[in-house]
């Protein structure tokens, strides 16, 4: 084992910064760093080897309530665990789900019921309001508005595109 001065960089994990980063050796005792400085964020603590991991958590007792047996009592915790740690969605995404279900309600109403056939689409084609129209990369579509000179709103599945077209 190496022998350490003050002064002297070296390796160390940050308690702050929770990472293996370089630290300037503040004191020494019999050749061990004592205290050190985190070059990364100058906090000065205890000196931890850089390969120091931290300690596991310790698993939570299991409580047996009287007229259960154990096998039941850590199956719940098992679920209870399960169920707390399940990802519950942002409330962006309970938002955009909801509107992405909107939109589909919305096509399936605008395009669904038809019996015409889809006009393709060509920036150069010329449509009217409440036709259908096909597209190669969104699918099929209704127009809900022309907006002169050259541009038209679609409806498609996943939601309204503003289209040109020759109005």
């Amino acid at each position: 084992m190496s022998s350490f001065v003050t002064g002297q960089i070296i390796e160390a994990r940050c308690t702050r910064c929770k990472d293996v980063t370089g630290h300037v050796v503040m004191a020494c005792l019999d050749g061990m760093p004592v205290k050190v400085e985190c070059r990364a964020c100058g906090s000065v603590h205890k000196y931890v080897a850089p390969e120091a991991h931290a300690r596991p958590k310790a698993e939570k007792p299991v409580r047996v309530k009287a007229g259960h047996n154990r096998v039941e009592a850590v199956d719940a915790t098992v679920k209870a665990e399960k169920h707390l740690s399940a990802p519950r969605p942002t409330r962006v995404e309970q938002q955009n789900a909801r509107r992405a279900e909107e939109n589909e309600q919305r096509w399936n109403s605008l395009v669904a019921g038809r019996a015409a056939v889809p006009a393709p689409y060509s920036m150069s084609g010329t449509f009217a309001v409440n036709s259908l129209v096909d597209h190669p990369v969104f699918g099929t579509g209704a127009v809900l508005e022309i907006l002169p000179p050259d541009k038209m709103d679609v409806m498609f599945k996943d939601g309204v595109k503003r289209l040109r077209c020759v109005c």
